[in-house]
Order: structure tokens, then sequence, then C-alpha cells
């Protein structure tokens, strides 16, 4: 005679099926945010490395930064404005928090990785 699974036991596994994909959501949803807002802290650290390579290479006559924007989350949450102030370019990075959680994130690992801890910095290259 077959032994087959009744209906009741597998209404109970469905349900235990259910519960943990229920508990494991929201750590995955946490975790992509998290590995977004890196990518922006690391983008935005190239891009600062980037400007400061071209200045090295070519001086401040061809570098025009006055107003680059990175947008990271779907806002906008670093502003970069280069001034040229003698023999010396200083490079202001702004960082603002924005409403999603990668923004929020990226803003604040931006703002303690690049900028030491502050929400604005003024680099001299």
């Amino acid at each position: 005679m077959k032994k087959a699974f009744t209906m009741i036991e597998l209404i109970f596994v469905i349900v235990i099926i259910g519960i943990l994909a229920a508990v494991a959501m929201p750590k995955l949803a946490a975790s992509r945010d998290d590995a977004e807002a890196l990518a922006c802290t690391s983008e935005t650290g190239q891009l600062l490395n980037e400007i400061a390579s071209m200045y090295a290479k070519v001086g401040n006559a061809t570098v025009d930064t006055t107003g680059i924007i990175y947008v990271c989350g779907g806002e906008d949450i670093v502003t970069i404005v280069g001034i040229d102030a003698g023999i010396e370019y200083n490079l202001t990075v702004s960082v603002t928090a924005g409403v999603t959680p990668v923004s929020q994130i990226a803003a604040q690992e931006i703002s303690k990785n690049i900028l030491g801890g502050y929400a604005s910095k003024k680099i001299v290259l």
C-alpha cells in the first residue's frame, strides 16, 4: 500500500516555506540597497581620482568642473564644483542625503569614507 502525503501536510509545508520567505525578503532588499550604495561610493571616489589625475596631467586651464552632479538611487546626492585659486585648484564636494534608502546609505558612506565625516569638503589639488 502506498503512503502519500495528506493535504494538511502539504499545506503545512507551504505555510512554513511562506513564513521563511517573508523573513528573508527584507534582508535581501537591504543587502541590495547596501550593494548599490557601495557602488555609488566607489564611483564617487573614482570620479574624484579622475578629476585629480586630469588636473595633474593638463593643469587647470582645461579642467572644467563648474558643477558636476552625481546621481545615485535616482537622486542628486553629490555636487562637485572646482575653483581655480591661483596656483592651486580647490575642489568642493558636497553631499546631500536623498529620500530613497540607497541615496541615504550612499550619502552616509561618501561622507564617512571620502569626505572624512563632513557633508562638504574642500580638496586642494
